[in-house]
C-alpha cells in the first residue's frame, strides 16, 4: 500500500478522530486507527467497541501507487502530522509491517498491527425508520440540553439522551433526576421516511458529546439518522457513526410539563441574574452549592453562606406583587441553564412554593423547557 496526500486534506480528520480515541486504553488495538484504500477511496475507522466512527475521502488515482489496509497508533500519527506544514505532501508507504511516512527530508517509521485484530461492529442491521435534520438545529438542541445528562451515574440510562417521536413531535430529553431539560420540535423541522409509528431510543452521553464536537465547526449540512433495534447509524458530510443504544427505561417525563396555572412568575435580566449567581457561588457551601431565592414585593433577594460564616446577599428589583416565597436551588443547575441561553436578554422563572419544581423559560426559544427540583435543607 502506497499513496501520497497533502497534510491539509487529512489533518482535520485525524484531529477529530484523535479526540475520540483514548491513549490509556488497555486494549492496544483500540488506540489504533484502521486505514485502507480501495477504488480511490481512503477510509479511516476507529472504535471503542460501543461506538464506531468512519470517514472516507476520495483520492485522485494519480495519488495512489498501490492499495491495501493497515492499523497504526492514532496518537502517534496525529502528533507527527501536527509538525508538518499545511501544504506539505506526505508519502505513505506500508512495508514489512511498518508504515513509512516521508515528508521533505523527514522519514518516520511506525509499527502497525494486522487488520484482522481490529474489531468491527456487526453491521447487519435492519433499519425500521429514517429521518434527517439540519446540523445547525441539532447542534442547537444538544447545546441547549446536554448539561442535564448524568455523568457516571450508577443508573446508566441517566448518562444519556432520550430521542422520542410521538404524535408528530420529536422530543429530546436529558435528566440526572434532579433537573430535566426538554427540547420539543414538530416534524416540519425533519425530513421523515419509513416512519410508521411512535418510537423512542436512548443514546449515550459519549455519542452526544462526539456529535457536538463534530458539529462545532461543521457548516450547514443534513444529518441522517437510521434506527435499528440495538444500533443507531448517523451520517453527515463524509462521516458515518455507528453506536449501540442504551438498554433501559428512561424516566417518564410526560408528567413533568407542569401546569403553570397556579404558579407565579417573574422576568429577570439574564446578565444581572447570572452575575448575582456567580458571586453567590463564590460564597456558597461547597457541599450543597445552593442559593436561596426569596421573592417578595418587587424584589428578588439571593442569599448564600458557607461553614466558615461567610455570607453574601444580592437584591434585584423585579415586577412582582405575589406572596413571599423562598426556594433553595443548586446554583450550578441555574447557571448551566443561563449559559445555554443565547440571543435573549431575559429569562422567565415560574415558581409556586419551596417544595415545588421550578420552570425556566428562554424568551427567544419556545421549544426548550428547563425544570429544577428545589433543595430541602
Amino acid at each position: 500500500m502506497k499513496f501520497f496526500i497533502k497534510k491539509k486534506k487529512i489533518f482535520n480528520i485525524l484531529s477529530k478522530l484523535n479526540t475520540y480515541v483514548g491513549i490509556s486504553n488497555k486494549n492496544i488495538i483500540l488506540t489504533h486507527v484502521l486505514i485502507s484504500i480501495d477504488n480511490s477511496v481512503l477510509s479511516f475507522k476507529v472504535t471503542d467497541l460501543d461506538m464506531e466512527i468512519n470517514c472516507k475521502i476520495i483520492l485522485s488515482k494519480k495519488n495512489i501507487f498501490s492499495v491495501g489496509a493497515f492499523t497504526v497508533n492514532l496518537r502517534n500519527l496525529y502528533e507527527l502530522f501536527r509538525t508538518y506544514s499545511n501544504d506539505d505532501i506526505v508519502i505513505w508507504d506500508l512495508y514489512k509491517n511498518r508504515l513509512k511516512l516521508s515528508c521533505l527530508k523527514s522519514i518516520s517509521l511506525l509499527n502497525t498491527f494486522p487488520i484482522l485484530q481490529f474489531p468491527v461492529l456487526n453491521q447487519k442491521f435492519s433499519f425500521y425508520c429514517k429521518f434527517s435534520i439540519s446540523s445547525n438545529i441539532l447542534k442547537k438542541i444538544i447545546f441547549s440540553i446536554y448539561f442535564s445528562m448524568g455523568n457516571q451515574d450508577i443508573y446508566y440510562y441517566l448518562n444519556s439522551m432520550l430521542i422520542e417521536y410521538k404524535d408528530g413531535f420529536f422530543f429530546f430529553v436529558t435528566t440526572d433526576s434532579y433537573r430535566i431539560s426538554i427540547y420539543k420540535l414538530s416534524v416540519k423541522y425533519f425530513s421523515l421516511s419509513n416512519i410508521k409509528q411512535n418510537f423512542s431510543l436512548i443514546i449515550s452521553r459519549k455519542l452526544v458529546m462526539e456529535l457536538f464536537k463534530f458539529f462545532d465547526a461543521l457548516e450547514e449540512k443534513k444529518v441522517f439518522f437510521e434506527l435499528d433495534l440495538n444500533m443507531i447509524k448517523i451520517s453527515f458530510e463524509n462521516y458515518i457513526i455507528y453506536s449501540s443504544l442504551i438498554n433501559g427505561s428512561f424516566p417518564d417525563y410526560s408528567n413533568i410539563f407542569i401546569s403553570i396555572k397556579d404558579y407565579f412568575f417573574v422576568d429577570l435580566d439574564l446578565i444581572l441574574f447570572k452575575n448575582a449567581l456567580l458571586r453567590s457561588s463564590i460564597i456558597s457551601s461547597s457541599i450543597l452549592n445552593y442559593v436561596n431565592l426569596h421573592f417578595k414585593d418587587n424584589y428578588l433577594i439571593l442569599t448564600s453562606d458557607d461553614s466558615n460564616n461567610n455570607e453574601i446577599k444580592e437584591k434585584i428589583l423585579i415586577n412582582y406583587t405575589g406572596s413571599n416565597t423562598s426556594i433553595n436551588l443548586n446554583i450550578k443547575f441555574i447557571l448551566d441553564i443561563l449559559n445555554s441561553i443565547q440571543n435573549s436578554s431575559k429569562v422567565r422563572i415560574y415558581f409556586k412554593d419551596d417544595n415545588s419544581i421550578i420552570k425556566i423559560l428562554n424568551f427567544n426559544n419556545k421549544f426548550v423547557n428547563y425544570m429544577i427540583m428545589p433543595i430541602q435543607l
